[in-house]
C-alpha cells in the first residue's frame, strides 16, 4: 500500500458515502498506524490508545465510531483475547479492484446529475461549422458597411488642453518679488487659483499684478507695518482686483499750485487756531 494514495481513494471514497467525523478521524490515524508499521497485515492496538489519538473519553462511545470503519467495510476487525489487544486490517481503498466499484458508483451520481441538468436544457444539434467559410462571410459584411461620414456639427468638440503655464508665473513671482516668501511648490489649491485669474483676466494681466506687487510699498513691507503680501494672498479674487485698480499703488505727492490759483487753508497756514479764525471769517463772507 502507498500512504498518499490511500488518503487519495479515501477522500474519493466519501464524497459519495458518509461517516461522522470521528470515525473518519479513527481512520486517518489507523492508516498512519499502518503505515508506521511496514503495511503489516493485521496490527494490534488497545482501545486506550486509539481513544487518545481521537480523544474520546467513554469507551462505548469508540466503539461506535469504530464499528462505523467496520460496517462500511473499510477495516476488518479482531477482538483480543483476554488482556490481549484488539487487532485490525485495513481494507485498501487504493487497489484496482476494490476502486473499481468506487469509480461505477462516482460516474452513476454524476452522469445522473449531469443528464437531468443539461438535458432539458440542451434539445438542439450543434452543426459543424466551417471557419474559414465564416472568416470571409464576416470579411464581406464589413466590406459591405459603408463608412460613416459625420455631418457638420455631429463632431464632438474638441477637449480643451491645459494653456495655463503655472512655472512660468510661479518662475516670474519668485524672480520679481524677491523680497516677498518664495512660492516653493505649486499644489493643487494654488494651480485652481492661478487657473481662475488666467481664466477671468489673461496670464498678461496676471504677470502685470505681480508686478505691481513689486511697486507697492505697502505690499513688499516697506512701510514698516511688519506685513507682506504672499503669492496666495495676492491670487485671491478681491485682492488681486484690489491691486490691478491700483489700491495698494504708492501715493506720489500732490504737485504745486500753478502761479496765480488759490490755496487751501492748510496750505496758508499751520496754526490750527489762525485757520479756524479764517474758516469762520469766510463763512461770515
Amino acid at each position: 500500500m502507498n500512504y498518499i494514495a490511500e488518503l487519495n481513494a479515501f477522500d474519493r471514497w466519501l464524497e459519495t458515502n458518509y461517516l461522522p467525523a470521528l470515525s473518519e478521524l479513527l481512520w486517518r490515524k489507523m492508516v498512519a498506524l499502518f503505515n508506521r508499521c511496514g503495511w503489516a497485515e493485521w496490527i494490534s492496538v488497545d482501545n486506550q490508545r486509539l481513544m487518545g489519538l481521537i480523544q474520546v473519553k467513554r469507551e462505548a462511545t469508540f466503539i461506535d465510531y469504530r464499528n462505523k470503519l467496520v460496517e462500511a467495510g473499510l477495516i476488518e476487525y479482531q477482538k483480543g483475547k483476554k488482556s490481549s489487544p484488539n487487532r485490525y486490517k485495513l481494507i485498501s481503498l487504493s487497489e484496482v479492484k476494490n476502486n473499481n466499484t468506487f469509480t461505477s458508483e462516482v460516474q452513476t451520481v454524476v452522469n445522473t446529475e449531469v443528464q437531468s441538468v443539461v438535458n432539458p436544457v440542451v434539445n438542439t444539434v450543434v452543426k459543424t461549422v466551417d471557419i474559414n467559410k465564416l472568416k470571409h462571410k464576416h470579411k464581406l459584411k464589413q466590406k459591405s458597411i459603408p463608412p460613416i461620414v459625420p455631418h457638420e456639427g455631429d463632431a464632438p468638440e474638441p477637449v480643451p488642453r491645459e494653456t495655463v503655464q503655472y512655472k512660468k508665473i510661479a518662475d516670474y513671482w519668485n524672480s520679481v518679488c524677491a523680497e516677498l516668501p518664495k512660492v516653493q511648490a505649486l499644489n493643487d489649491n494654488r494651480k485652481k487659483a492661478v487657473r481662475a485669474r488666467v481664466k477671468e483676466h489673461g496670464e498678461e494681466t496676471v504677470l502685470r499684478v505681480i508686478a505691481l506687487v513689486k511697486q507697492s510699498d505697502f505690499l513688499c513691507g516697506r512701510t514698516g507695518n511688519n506685513w507682506n503680501a504672499s503669492f496666495d494672498w495676492v491670487m485671491k479674487p478681491a485682492n488681486f482686483v484690489k491691486v490691478l485698480e491700483g489700491n495698494y499703488a504708492n501715493k506720489s505727492p500732490a504737485p504745486p499750485n500753478p502761479p496765480g490759483t488759490a490755496r487751501s487753508l492748510d496750505d496758508l497756514t499751520d496754526n490750527p487756531f489762525l485757520k479756524i479764525a479764517m474758516e469762520e471769517e469766510m463763512k461770515n463772507e
